[in-house]
């Protein structure tokens, strides 16, 4: 923050005592501040449309799971890219709310794969549930992914 204001300081000092040579080479200083932030706007639209295209199911299924490991997670990647560092939040709530019952005191929720995943493939995997609030059971709960991140390239 300082650094910042030091730097407006300079730049209005020289563009008051030097204005024909400052006011051209603002110009372009700008333009190029414009440029890069419409390429890192891009890029992080694009990035927001291929996470969509990320599908991340998880279900309590502990017919379908090992032992112990009753929470099924499914990440099918259907954009055209590879996905990896794919990261999401764990919710889990009661039909119709909003609040996270997941004890976040006990376990923070976050998971990761740390694998890649090609365009087009399924990665599916069991974990342990979580602990839940008090009052409330694990199988009662419909489960869903939270701000999921990822990186995709080619």
């Amino acid at each position: 923050m300082p650094l910042g204001i030091v730097l407006l300081v300079v730049w209005l000092f020289l563009l008051l005592r030097y204005p024909r040579v400052m006011l051209p080479a603002s110009g372009v200083i700008v333009a190029l501040a414009l440029l890069l932030a419409a390429f890192v706007g891009i890029r992080q639209w694009q990035n927001d449309q291929h996470l969509e295209q990320l599908h991340i199911s998880i279900a309590y299924q502990p017919e379908g799971c090992e032992f112990g490991k009753p929470l099924r997670v499914e990440i099918h990647n259907r954009s055209g890219l590879v996905a990896s560092n794919i990261q999401w939040q764990l919710h889990a709530t009661l039909a119709g709310q909003q609040r996270n019952l997941l004890d976040t005191s006990v376990a923070e929720g976050r998971y990761r794969l740390d694998e890649s995943l090609a365009a087009g493939d399924r990665w599916l995997h069991c974990f342990t549930v979580p602990p839940v609030r008090s009052g409330y059971r694990a199988s009662e709960l419909h489960y869903h992914a939270q701000d999921p991140s990822a990186t995709f390239h080619d």
